[in-house]
């Protein structure tokens, strides 16, 4: 355990000392009682038996509390704490080393030694190759990676020269050897160091590079920003594009809110240049018939009412996400959904946008013609 762990105060969550506990469980009673308890006080027994399953209870409550903090917790519940960091722990490992593979003539054509062949120290320990090798015409020797099939530190430590006996045969082989010492092999981590990893792991985290983190930042600005779009146009430089609930644009003001969330010193790459601007609107025109089924004739109103309620849903629903294509497919759904029975859309026209685009529809030019009552 790091000194820093170590350093920090023992902590109960509930006091499990069975003396304690016991002086406290009696002298309550007594105080109830109005009494002594004398030890042959059949009263007394009755209570050491509940104050065994107290103590238990107590110890309980002590060891789950505990598990929830780092310099206690044990296997299971590291791992649980390390999860929400996105560390897990170290699984075994394999020792790694080159061997060299050597023939006895040499060949005018190539030889083609395989991925997976073996070669041994002795003592049950194999190593095999892992990239096939190709000794070439005329050569005598080729060098190829290799690691231990045994998984953990039992691989490690063998002196150049030491695996030296070739299992997997091929003609004309003369002698294989490892040029380097065996190492890398590693058991299953450790809690200690799994405990110290998961300590350090916030110094690894990135001040805002990353493209989900200069998102969360964008955010922290303002509760009303539903969307952020982030990108690089240019080396080094960063755009932060944000969007506001119902499809509103940021104002100056907000933007340069998040200008100062995302180009703080401790947050921003010292190698950024933060952009941050306001997204530009595409509009779109609508233009469409709906039909109505004569078999609903007599719900005919309701159903306009709900259409009409669809088509505002679908234009929020457009500019509510930066780059979202304009969809008439979406469109279609929304008021199908509705109880429509058809619907003939002139416009909008499927359009892709890009992220720093945003689709609003263009209020002054909505036209939406009831085309009356259809036979089904």
């Amino acid at each position: 355990m790091s000194t820093f762990l170590s350093n920090l105060p023992d902590i109960t969550f509930a006091e499990k000392e069975p003396a304690v506990i016991e002086a406290e469980v009696f002298a309550r009673f007594e105080k109830k009682l109005g009494r002594k308890l004398h030890p042959s006080d059949p009263w007394r027994q009755v209570l050491l038996n509940f104050i065994y399953y107290l103590v238990r209870q107590r110890s309980n409550i002590d060891y789950a509390g505990k598990q929830n903090l780092l310099k206690y917790a044990g296997e299971g519940f590291l791992q649980n704490l390390g999860a929400l960091l996105g560390v897990e722990i170290n699984e075994p490992s394999a020792a790694v080393t080159r061997l060299e593979f050597l023939l006895s003539i040499a060949l005018p054509s190539s030889t083609i030694i395989p991925q997976g062949t073996r070669a041994t120290p002795g003592n049950n320990i194999y190593f095999a190759t892992t990239d096939d090798v190709e000794i070439n015409g005329g050569e005598l020797s080729v060098i190829a990676p290799a690691e231990c099939i045994q998984a953990g530190a039992i691989g490690n430590g063998y002196l150049p020269g030491q695996v030296n006996r070739l299992v997997d045969t091929f003609p004309f082989h003369y002698t294989v050897r490892n040029i380097d010492t065996t190492q890398g092999g590693a058991d299953r981590e450790g809690l200690d160091s799994l405990r110290e990893r998961i300590r350090i792991r916030p110094e690894s985290f990135s001040t805002a590079g990353p493209y989900g983190a200069y998102i969360y930042w964008a955010k922290t600005a303002s509760q009303l920003i539903i969307d952020v779009s982030v990108k690089s146009p240019s080396p080094g430089v960063v755009e932060i594009i944000p969007l506001l609930e119902g499809g509103e644009l940021p104002t100056q003001a907000l933007l340069d809110d998040v200008y100062k969330v995302c180009n703080a010193d401790n947050r921003r790459p010292l190698t950024d240049m933060v952009v941050v601007r306001k997204p530009e609107v595409v509009k779109y025109k609508i233009n469409l018939v709906y039909f109505i089924a004569r078999s609903n004739a007599a719900f005919a109103q309701t159903i306009q009412d709900r259409f009409d309620v669809a088509l505002n849903e679908f234009m929020l629903w457009q500019k509510s996400a930066l780059g979202r294509d304009i969809n008439p497919s979406q469109l279609t759904k929304m008021v199908m959904k509705a109880g429509i029975k058809r619907v003939e859309i002139v416009e909008p026209l499927h359009r892709v946008l890009q992220y720093y685009e945003l689709g609003v529809a263009d209020i002054d030019n909505i036209i939406a013609i009831n085309g009356g009552l259809e036979d089904d």
